[in-house]
């Protein structure tokens, strides 16, 4: 090969190395463009998706304090792993807790929210109502990735959330054969994973708000 074809050819490799580089940078600028564009309004959006659940777990809520607002609850918070027991330790985080008071600054309850890792379709973050006398005042998801028809219906039927609200004694269990017991939760038919894997983050959750309860913490008596 003479010098003048090799020369051609290092200079046709450059020119190719060249464009991809520079194709490369291109598509760094425009999806990190794209990113500044799209990140706030998912922000915004995810922040009012979390506010309508915390409106809709405990009606007749006049305030809602979150806890970086709240040195003390965000202490409870930090600590909250050591809070639950080993068997839900390792299934269940307590992501986020709220105290919640009425028009006249007197404490009603808790908000918490929880995320369990062992959902069918992945993690299922939820939320739910805590009162101080030890009412489930409601429920909702903020993250729920199961099967449509399935686990799914979790979210979409609210009958069955419903088995979770009112005076909640000691742990809640599943069954499959309808529940009969104080505390049991039917399941959902064709979708037990995903309903011992609420049932579990809410029994979490219920841990931690009983330790709210009982440290006396935001006023609790």
């Amino acid at each position: 090969m003479s010098d003048r074809k090799k020369e051609s050819g290092v200079l046709s490799i450059l020119k190719d190395t060249l464009a991809l580089v520079l194709i490369t940078l291109v598509a760094a600028v425009l999806l990190g463009f794209v990113h500044e564009v799209t990140a706030e309004p998912i922000a915004k959006r995810e922040e009012q998706d979390k506010q309508e659940a915390y409106l809709a777990v405990f009606p007749g809520a006049s305030a809602v304090e979150e806890s970086k607002d709240v040195p003390e609850l965000a202490g409870a918070l930090a600590s909250a792993e050591e809070i639950l027991t080993e068997e839900y330790r390792k299934a269940v985080t307590v992501d986020e807790a709220c105290l919640v008071r009425d028009e006249a600054g007197e404490l009603m309850g808790y908000i918490i929210t929880v995320t369990d890792k062992k959902g069918y379709g992945g993690a299922i973050q939820m939320v739910f109502g805590y009162s101080l006398d030890g009412v489930v005042t409601g429920l909702e998801f903020l993250s729920l990735k199961e099967t449509a028809g399935f686990g799914l219906e979790a979210e979409k039927d609210p009958e069955w959330r419903k088995q979770f609200l009112g005076i909640a004694e000691g742990l809640f269990t599943v069954t499959k054969a309808g529940a009969m017991a104080e505390g049991e939760i039917d399941a959902l038919s064709g979708a037990t994973v995903t309903s011992r894997a609420v049932t579990q983050g809410m029994n979490g959750g219920l841990m931690f708000a009983r330790y709210l309860v009982e440290q006396g913490i935001g006023g609790a008596k």
